[in-house]
């Protein structure tokens, strides 16, 4: 198991990944990044398992570390341009920007998305059923208000949460707690997973 702790200027993160089976290459990936102005995330899942969805993955993940600056539709069509020649990927992509307090996110297949506000009230980002392979597809960008002290949970299809575990993860302190709980929840896997848990400070 990989796992990272860090806090940056605005976002409080904490991320693990393990792989299907101990030792072999993980087919997910992910990205963050925090800037003065906004901070981005992404969560990318190769179709299929071992090297090739790995490659695939982190095709995705080369985009948006070259292109942050850009906005989210930008960044998912330059994703699904980059994997036109590999085996396809599933990803959500979403963009904190701290000036506006808005969360701005695209997400294509089954990687998930939540977001949990001070309110308690948690925001499911729903996303487009399919994959990129670099065919010609519409993408749907959207954008909810996000204020200080709200949290987000974004995950591969390794992990399995319960209605009860989303509330639990949002209750948490910390990402760091939250990430021990989870931890704990997905000891056992039949799947590469990659959870990325953030707090907005």
């Amino acid at each position: 198991m990989i796992e990272e702790q860090s806090v940056h200027q605005r976002i409080d993160l904490s991320t693990f990944q393990r792989s299907k089976i101990e030792g072999q290459c993980n087919g997910d990936s992910y990205f963050t990044k925090e800037t003065e102005d906004y901070f981005v995330c992404l969560v990318a899942d190769g179709l299929g398992s071992g090297q090739a969805a790995h490659d695939a993955s982190t095709k995705a993940v080369q985009v948006v570390e070259e292109h942050h600056e850009q906005d989210v539709e930008t960044l998912i069509q330059l994703c699904n341009d980059a994997l036109s020649q590999s085996r396809g990927a599933v990803l959500t992509l979403f963009k904190v920007h701290f000036n506006e307090k808005v969360l701005e996110y695209c997400g294509i297949g089954n990687i998930r998305l939540v977001i949990g506000l001070p309110s308690g009230k948690l925001v499911h980002a729903i996303p487009k059923s399919g994959f990129l392979s670099g065919k010609p597809t519409k993408f749907d960008v959207r954008r909810i208000e996000y204020p200080e002290g709200s949290m987000f949970i974004a995950y591969s299809d390794g992990v399995d949460l319960s209605s009860p575990d989303k509330r639990n993860v949002m209750r948490a302190r910390s990402p760091k707690i939250a990430a021990s709980y989870l931890k704990q929840k997905c000891m056992e896997t039949v799947d590469d997973m990659t959870c990325v848990i953030g707090k907005l400070t």
